[in-house]
């Protein structure tokens, strides 16, 4: 049988894509190849791209799930890695009863009922068929927006979002917390990449409210670099730029990442990341995930790792029900993988899911940016992390 993948896979995108796939392959690999009695595989042809022009496209993401839940070879998927994807992609994986494990989604309203999840999942509203290994925005935009104000003491911040569900959505919460804190917001902007935008006229106009810090919902694809290269030519460069995971995309080195294109400006640039940044395996995971690739660990290399842990775990025990064709195993997966009393013993630390398929590890890392990193092509270096389920 086949776990599928499902991520963008051109541009900019890549960067952040190929840590996923390399660390589900590892982990099948460590598997042995087989679970619950079954050889196991990603082979190339199971990858699907939803990419276009360099950039996600959600329209592309829902056919390529529609393609995958017809493949009877395949008992489950990890993906995507953009949340507005995952949002055309769960009514299909829902109504066909496939589970599907996103190393990377953080939008709420994908799982959460009080944030929309039942109409998102409207086919089986309460047959959770779709899991992350990942925490969401209502944590991980109020996070930021207490480092900016509370360890970096900046009380004004100008926010600048990608109109997308991810960019949006944490751009809305990030703003909730701040000026709940305190804070004052100089001016909000919503910039839809597709209208090929003139950042620079958008940073001039930014700078003229002086604002002590810059927040960016979005990804590197659908903005990033490009905003903080335009800030740094409207005289905006000193200030800290913070931005979500979308942008903790690799290094300096690594093509078409934040940190490659931003080059020097990115100086007194920070990211956030909902996961775990810091974990007792971490160093085994590194050194094992380098041998195999001959490259460090970036990203969500081992939240993709995690997540091919879980789908192997949930075929172990959905073989062991011994069922008669793969419609019924298929389901066997999903309902194992769901199973709210199992703990998952993952590279990540132990990893519950709620009757909404959102993990328990409430985590939220911080990171810095060393220009020294990688060989001096500039890296992200993990700061700090806060766990919510502590009272971070």
């Amino acid at each position: 049988m086949k776990i599928a993948i499902e991520l963008p896979l051109e541009g900019s995108e890549l960067a952040a894509s190929q840590p996923i796939i390399n660390g589900v392959r590892l982990a099948i690999m460590d598997h042995g190849g087989a679970a619950g009695g079954y050889a196991v595989s990603t082979p190339d042809e199971a990858i699907y791209d939803d990419s276009v022009n360099g950039v996600h496209d959600p329209l592309t993401g829902a056919q390529n799930m529609q393609t995958i839940v017809a493949d009877d070879s395949i008992a489950a998927v990890i993906g995507p890695l953009n949340s507005s994807v995952a949002l055309t992609q769960i009514p299909i994986s829902n109504e066909a009863g496939l589970l599907q494990c996103s190393p990377a989604n953080t939008n709420q309203g994908l799982t959460k009922p009080e944030f929309g999840a039942l109409n998102v999942r409207a086919f089986n509203p309460e047959q959770i068929n779709y899991v992350r290994v990942v925490t969401t925005d209502d944590y991980q935009g109020p996070a930021a927006a207490k480092f900016i104000f509370e360890n970096l003491g900046k009380k004004s911040v100008y926010i600048i979002d990608d109109t997308e569900t991810f960019g949006k959505g944490i751009a809305d919460t990030f703003q909730a917390e701040f000026e709940e804190l305190g804070g004052t917001v100089t001016k909000r902007e919503g910039v839809d990449i597709s209208t090929g935008p003139d950042y620079n006229s958008i940073m001039t106009e930014a700078a003229s409210g002086n604002p002590e810090a810059i927040y960016f919902g979005g990804v590197t694809a659908t903005g990033g670099a490009r905003i903080l290269l335009a800030a740094a030519e409207a005289g905006l460069g000193d200030i800290p730029f913070v931005g979500p995971d979308g942008i903790n995309d690799g290094n300096g080195g690594t093509a078409d990442s934040f940190l490659n294109l931003a080059g020097d400006a990115a100086a007194n640039s920070y990211s956030t990341l909902a996961g775990i940044g810091d974990f007792p395996a971490q160093a085994d995971f590194d050194a094992a995930y380098q041998a195999e690739y001959d490259e460090a660990s970036t990203g969500y290399a081992a939240t993709g790792y995690a997540c091919a842990e879980v789908v192997l775990d949930a075929i172990d025990r959905a073989g062991a029900t011994a069922p008669a064709d793969m419609a019924g195993l298929r389901e066997a997966v999903r309902a194992a993988a769901v199973d709210t009393s199992v703990t998952y013993g993952t590279i990540l630390g132990d990893v519950q899911f709620d009757e909404n398929g959102d993990t328990n590890q409430l985590i939220i890392s911080f990171y810095t940016y060393d220009p020294e990193g990688a060989d001096g092509a500039g890296d992200w270096v993990f700061d700090t992390q806060v766990d919510f389920a502590e009272g971070g």
